[in-house]
């Protein structure tokens, strides 16, 4: 009776359970009604390969593999054409190799141009300066006035007040984004 106890008792409280929680063994009939079924699994696939009937563990008996007959790579590959091949294919000829090849022209060459020969050249317009920026400025951003300045490298940086520094990038809309270095970002008005 010691030992039928327990099992009854555990059996009581799965069954008070139920109330509460659900049934525990709900299920388990169609999950055991699927795993041991006599005719199979229904929701097997139907194959009939020589992979699947190993799977299932079927004895297969496979032909061995066997080399083609005869030779099954190409034979040589044609000669390279040549440019002198196509241009006898045009109908032109060549001209032999050995010939040597007529050098500068039967006249002599024309006298020097003196200065004083030269036609005049018209003055070289100036050309408009190119705008460059500037090597500092200052800018107007939500946190303050920042200072900028020009790397070596070309990179425009800025300064906060606090100290914190980062990237100045322009934007082709009259703008500039400021990067700062956790990533955060700042789009402002350029000045002009």
């Amino acid at each position: 009776m010691r030992r039928i106890a327990p099992l009854l008792l555990s059996t009581a409280l799965l069954a008070g359970c139920a109330s509460y929680v659900g049934n525990p063994t709900a299920g388990m009939g169609g999950f055991l009604g699927d795993v041991l079924r006599l005719s199979g699994n229904p929701n097997r696939p139907a194959a009939d390969s020589p992979n699947a009937r190993r799977v299932m563990g079927a004895e297969i008996v496979a032909d061995p593999l066997e080399s083609e007959p005869g030779n099954i790579w190409p034979g040589p590959l044609p000669p390279v054409r040549t440019m002198s091949d196509m241009q006898r294919e045009m109908g032109g000829t060549l001209p032999p190799i050995d010939a040597p090849s007529p050098r500068g022209s039967s006249t002599p060459p024309a006298p020097a141009a003196t200065p004083a020969s030269l036609p005049s050249a018209r003055p070289i317009a100036p050309q408009p300066a190119v705008q460059s920026m500037p090597s500092s400025r200052v800018l107007q951003t939500p946190a303050g006035l920042a200072t900028t300045s020009i790397g070596s490298n070309g990179v425009e940086t800025f300064t906060l007040p606090g100290g914190r520094t980062g990237i100045v990038m322009p934007n082709a809309n009259g703008t500039l984004t400021l990067i700062g270095p956790d990533g955060t970002t700042q789009t402002i008005p350029a000045p002009r």
